[in-house]
Formats: C-alpha cells, structure tokens, sequence
C-alpha cells in the first residue's frame, strides 16, 4: 500500500464531490463530556491555536492524513451516504471535539446517529491537474484541528468507475487507523449498496483510551522508568534530539513574524519500491539469520549507512511505537502513537548481523521509552524541543484486505509540511515488498527538487528516480537500498558485510 504527500500522484479525471459531516444545530446540540483528552492531542491543539494567533491563518494545512480507495464500478450515492454515516458512527472519534477555554480544554461529544453528510458539487475535471490541487486544497482547510469536523471526505465519479477520498487531521487518526480504515470503508459501502448485514468486530473508542492514558500518565513521576531512558538519550552524542546526517536547521520565522515575512517552503517529499515481495523476503531471512527481526535489520541497515557517511560512532533516532495494546484498540480510529529513542553503538565498524544484535538489544531496551507520552516526560525532566529524525516501520500484511490495497486499490495520503527541521523515513513491509516514503526540508543544492513538481498530471511521471537527487535523506535512503538489495545476493552468512 502506497504512502504517498497527495501531490505525488494523479487522480483520475470525474466529476468531484465534497462530502461535509455536519450536525442539525451545531455544538450547541452536543453534550459536555468529563473524559480527558491525550497529551498528544492537547500539545496539537495548543500548536494550531499559537500558529493561528500569529499568522491569522488556521492551524491545519500541515497536520493531516488521508485516504484514496479506488472501486471498479459506478458510484451510488445512497449506498455511500449510508456507508460514511455507518462509519462516522462505528468511530466515536469523529464525533467528538475539544476546544481550548480560558480554563483548560473541554470535550463536546454527540451519539452515533446524529452526524449527517452535507453533499457539494464541486464540478466536472478533464485533467487531473486542477483536481488534485482542488481536493488537497479543500483538504487542507477542511482539517483545522480548532474546528469540527476536521475531516472530511470527496468523490470523483465516473461512467464506470470512482474514487473515494477523506482527509482527517492527525490529532483523529494515524498511519496504522487508514491501514485498516480502506478495508472498513470498502465493506460498508459494499454492505449498504447490496442491502446486506455486515459482520465487524467490536471496536473502543479512541476518545476512551485518550482519557485513560491522560489519567495514567498524569499520576506518574520522574521515577518512571521511560523518564531515565529518554534522559539519557538526550544527554548521548552532541546532545539534544538528533538530526538525519549532516543536516542543519533552515531558518525558523521569529515567534512574531507571519508567514508573509518569512515563508517557510513545504518540505521536500518522496516515495517508492525499495525491494520487490522476493528480494524482501530474502532480506528478512538474513535478519533472522543473525538472530533479529525485519525491524531490527531495517535499523541496522540505516546505522551502517549512516555510519559509512558519517564514520559517527553512534546512531540516533525516534521510532514511533503504537499503543494499541488491547483488542478492542486494533481497528479503533485514532492517534495511538507513542514515540521510543533508539542509540546503537557503532564503535568498530560492526559487520550487519553484528547490527542486527545490537539493535535488537536496543529495541527491548528502549521500548520503555514508550510506556509514557513524550510530552509528559519532557515535562518531567523540563526539555522543550521535540523528535527531528524520525524512522518509522510498519509491516501491513496482515491486514485486513492488504494485496488488494498494495495492488493500487488504496493509497494512503498526507498533507504538505512545513518544518523546517524534521526528517521523516517511513519503511512498510507490504504484500508486494519494501516501500519507502520520506518528508525533509529542502535542499537548497538540488536544482530539481523533489515533490509535485516531479509529476506531470497528464498521467505520466518524470523518469528522474526519486532518490537521484542531492541531500542527505536521499543520500541516507540510496544507501539503505543499497545494503538491502546486496544483502539479500548473498548466498551464505559469514560472506555478509
């Protein structure tokens, strides 16, 4: 399943409708719910409530996630009604909202049933060109994370075929909620246009699981255990959370300036196959073989790349880890994200499987890094600054509806960003293989830089790969390939780098 920034890649020409949710009455029908809200979701909001104060604009355009699903046959706009409803209300998430007061933050929510679907026609597109940006624009101001809804959902019909869309700001949804919701959305809308029941396992309520973990990681001090993990972390190397190579920050706007005086660039963005389902597999045989998993040999993999154009004696990182640590968390829609330091000693230059094992101690070590929101251990120890070189893996196999989805079926989708620091590497293991996709802020040395421009929407790409280009990330992500691919050729373990 691709991982895509929506620009990447067209969409085929149709008729494009906008799908609002709404509520007859507004919030003022909504009830007062006691339930806390996640440390997560409350740093986003106080994010886009600052970023709104000093540039008058709404804090969305950089923070959401979305998703495309592709059905080979005519759209019934009954059927899909009925089908986004269903879903709204499967998912207590999307009917719910917290608002920032004077004196804290206060959660509205409104019971399954009550959220209708205002339907825009939008009009007609020949090229896919003005489409795109039409949907990433409305995307993008659909998702205020200030506002409900901050999400939303479009169509683009055709004679025979459509394409479903829907976009949701990060503080509702993650990487692993799109993963299972593509398979979701597909069997309501199949169930409501057949007339027939349909059989889904029960699912928690992501707005539950926020008030717990609040409640938990509020009760916690800096005896807990994932306090002296990242502790030590930030004290390791230079210091500070790491950056991706040789990378230095670009010029941050003062806190009083706007965007006007001093306009931030959307980051860089690319993605790709790193290895086919075979040459993934026989990566994931010498992994084993030197006594690790896909995940650790992924990592290891990077350390010796970064290792080799560094010659630094450590690696850095943050892993995102999920939470979702019940049953009833598994398919729920929401944020359930906790962040991990990962520090591998590079010290003497280790062979792969010498890697490997070093990176499998890490992850068991460093996974108590997670038992506890970030942001409530940077209040604990008193740090302010946040994850800067971010490394993500996800293997989507087995879940539900996974080689349609890698067949081109679904695609997940994400906004532009605009930090001027972060590096994020996403790795997923897929039906098909290995796929990369990767955010950075720009590279002012690359004449051509990656992104939109790399796609031509009359339906044909730029030959250039993605990864030809100058920069560290591109560098790092040759290089990763690199090591895949010649690893997965070798016949016998002791003849491994």
């Amino acid at each position: 399943m691709k991982f895509i920034q929506i620009l990447e890649e067209p969409i085929e020409p149709g008729g494009l409708v906008e799908w609002t949710p709404y509520v007859p009455g507004g919030l003022g029908s909504w009830s007062r719910d006691p339930r806390l809200t996640s440390h997560n979701h409350e740093q986003h909001l106080r994010g886009a409530f600052e970023y709104r104060v000093r540039t008058r604009r709404e804090g969305g355009r950089e923070s959401w996630l979305g998703l495309q699903i592709h059905f080979d046959e005519p759209l019934s706009i009954p059927a899909l009604r009925t089908a986004l409803r269903r879903w709204i209300d499967r998912h207590e998430v999307l009917r719910s909202h917290v608002v920032i007061k004077h004196d804290g933050l206060a959660r509205l929510s409104t019971p399954p049933g009550t959220v209708q679907l205002k339907m825009g026609r939008i009009g007609w597109y020949n090229e896919s060109g003005p489409l795109v940006e039409q949907i990433a624009g409305s995307f993008d101001r659909a998702t205020a994370p200030l506002h409900w809804p901050a999400y939303m959902f479009a169509t683009v019909g055709r004679e025979s075929s459509f394409t479903l869309l829907f976009a949701a700001d990060h503080s509702l949804v993650d990487g692993y909620s799109l993963i299972m919701a593509q398979h979701e959305l597909t069997a309501f809308y199949r169930s409501a246009r057949d007339h027939t029941e349909l059989a889904l396992p029960e699912v928690g309520s992501y707005v539950d699981f926020s008030a717990a973990e609040r409640r938990q990681a509020d009760q916690t001090g800096a005896d807990h255990p994932a306090v002296a993990t990242w502790h030590g972390f930030l004290q390791a190397g230079p210091g500070d959370m790491p950056r991706a190579l040789r990378m230095t920050p670009s010029p941050t706007p003062e806190p009083g300036e706007t965007d006007d005086q001093s306009p931030l660039l959307p980051q860089e963005s690319v993605s790709g196959v790193i290895a086919d389902d075979a040459t993934a597999n026989k990566f994931t045989a010498v992994c084993s073989e030197a006594g690790g998993s896909l995940t650790a040999g992924v990592l290891a993999a990077f350390a010796m790349v970064h290792h080799s154009l560094t010659d630094d004696p450590e690696f850095r990182c943050v892993l995102p880890r999920h939470t979702r640590d019940e049953a009833r968390w598994l398919t729920s829609l929401g944020w359930y994200v906790a962040v991990a330091p990962f520090w591998l000693d590079m010290t003497g230059s280790p062979t792969f499987d010498q890697t490997v094992a070093r990176a499998t101690t890490e992850l068991k070590r460093s996974r108590q890094g997670a038992s506890l929101p970030f942001l409530r251990v940077a209040d604990l120890i008193g740090y302010r600054g946040e994850p800067r070189f971010v490394i993500s893996f996800i293997d989507t196999r087995y879940a539900p509806g996974a080689a349609e989805a890698d067949a081109g079926r679904a695609t997940v989708l994400r906004s532009h960003s605009y930090s001027a620091e972060e590096v994020l590497i996403w790795i997923n293991r897929t039906p098909s293989g290995l796929r990369y996709s990767a955010r950075f802020p720009a590279d002012p040395a690359d004449p051509e830089p990656a992104g939109p421009d790399d796609t031509r929407f009359d339906g044909a790409h730029s030959d250039r790969d993605p990864l030809d280009r100058n920069g560290p990330v591109p560098e790092l992500l040759r290089g990763f390939a690199g090591i895949v691919h010649a690893l997965a050729e070798e016949s016998t373990f002791n003849a491994r780098m």
